[in-house]
């Protein structure tokens, strides 16, 4: 019972986490490029699949090798731009999802028994250095969100793209002037509304993010 409401916890919060992503990029596109986006989506169906396939040996091997891709991909591009951190952090998630995936590959043929080695079983000391480095690296992304939400909330309406979303939301596309007195104070509170939209689901991104790595690293070390 624990382990499937734990299991549900880290599905759950993945969903949320890629959910927040895709909705702040529909606010503020060049906050959250479609390098983060994609990256987003991988870890829920990763972690989705993970649970899902009950310790399945290509399951755990298409985790893995999706993981690393969309880790490649998601930082195609991002060089120098804004929004590198935030694609980059979200890379790194992949990768670490990747790792958790290859670890229960490990222990389920490292096992004397063959018997199913679903998440939460990495099981009988099998493969323990890739299990540690799941979670260290789980521990070293946390740090690395954690040490960008402290430097972007130094500065004024900045994101997890690392720069203002008012100004990325107006990126979004050409938009008609609004016109003088009334309306332009009007376009100006819709700029602000959406800017404040894209903060808030960001933010939660980040949480829902953090606690599904965090369950999931768990579960891999647990005996």
């Amino acid at each position: 019972m624990l382990h499937a409401a734990v299991m549900l916890l880290m599905i759950g919060s993945a969903i949320t986490a890629a959910a927040c992503c895709l909705g702040a990029g529909r606010l503020a596109p060049g906050a959250v490029p479609w390098q983060a986006r994609q990256s987003a989506v991988i870890m829920a169906l990763g972690m989705l699949a993970l649970c899902a396939g009950d310790g399945d040996a290509r399951v755990l091997l298409l985790v893995a090798v999706v993981g690393i891709a969309s880790a490649m991909l998601g930082v195609v591009g991002t060089r120098g731009r804004a929004h590198a951190d935030a694609c980059f952090h979200r890379a790194l998630g992949c990768v670490v999802m990747a790792v958790c995936a290859l670890a229960m590959l490990g222990a389920r043929f490292r096992s004397p028994a063959p018997v199913s080695t679903g998440l939460g079983h990495a099981g009988h000391g099998a493969l323990v250095p890739l299990s540690l480095a799941a979670a260290a690296g789980v521990a070293a992304l946390l740090l690395l969100m954690l040490g960008a939400r402290v430097r972007h909330r130094g500065g004024s309406g900045q994101g997890d793209g690392g720069g203002p979303l008012a100004a990325r939301a107006v990126r979004r596309g050409p938009e008609p002037a609004p016109p003088a007195g009334a309306g332009a104070g009007v376009g100006a509170g819709v700029l602000r509304r959406r800017a404040i939209s894209g903060r808030t689901l960001l933010e939660a991104e980040g949480i829902a993010m953090a606690v599904s790595l965090v369950v999931m690293a768990a579960m891999v070390l647990m005996p």
